[in-house]
């Protein structure tokens, strides 16, 4: 075996053929063999956990949106159909794999001063994330509500014939 000129031991690491190097590539190899299979699931993980959290996004902001078309609007009917229609338009602009959300407008309190909720539910497609134990769909939920404005004329949805409250006769034979 090679000696080192200074000291007089034996050189294993300028043979190329030393058991010590054969042993550490079988290490490492081992190595990769139990870590790869971990990181790729902390991946996949991070991926499924991110589009869940993205979805919820969408769905908060499907409502915001929903509750925003919803408070300006002059009366519960047109508020409601406002709202779903908002809803539907953002998750269809974002891309969400909510192919039919489920919109409900809270319109109990629509008066001047008081408040609209509008509460999205939707069931997101999870399936291109196929992987053992990974669900293929979840319901995500959100709601939001608003004030409606004060000084806000609220009319009641009805022909002004029919919603109207005051009397249409002449005072004293003027009219």
């Amino acid at each position: 075996m090679p000696t080192d000129s200074g000291s007089g031991f034996p050189c294993q690491a300028d043979n190329p053929v030393s058991p010590r190097r054969r042993d550490d590539e079988g290490q490492a190899l081992a190595e990769l063999v139990i870590v790869l299979p971990v990181l790729l699931l902390v991946a996949l993980l991070m991926i499924f956990f991110g589009r869940i959290e993205s979805a919820q996004g969408d769905v908060e902001a499907a409502a915001r949106a929903g509750v925003e078309a919803a408070v300006v609007q002059g009366n519960a009917a047109l508020a409601q159909s406002s709202a779903a229609s908002a809803v539907t338009a953002t998750l269809a602009s974002d891309h969400v794999a909510c192919p039919s959300p489920t919109v409900s407008t809270n319109v109990a309190n629509f008066i001047s001063g008081g408040s609209v909720s509008v509460m999205v539910t939707c069931v997101a497609n999870l399936s291109d994330i196929a992987a053992p134990g990974i669900p293929g769909a979840k319901t995500l939920s959100a709601t939001s509500t608003a004030p409606i404005d004060p000084y806000t004329a609220i009319t009641s949805g009805f022909n002004s014939s029919e919603g109207f409250s005051g009397s249409n006769r002449s005072m004293d034979g003027v009219s």
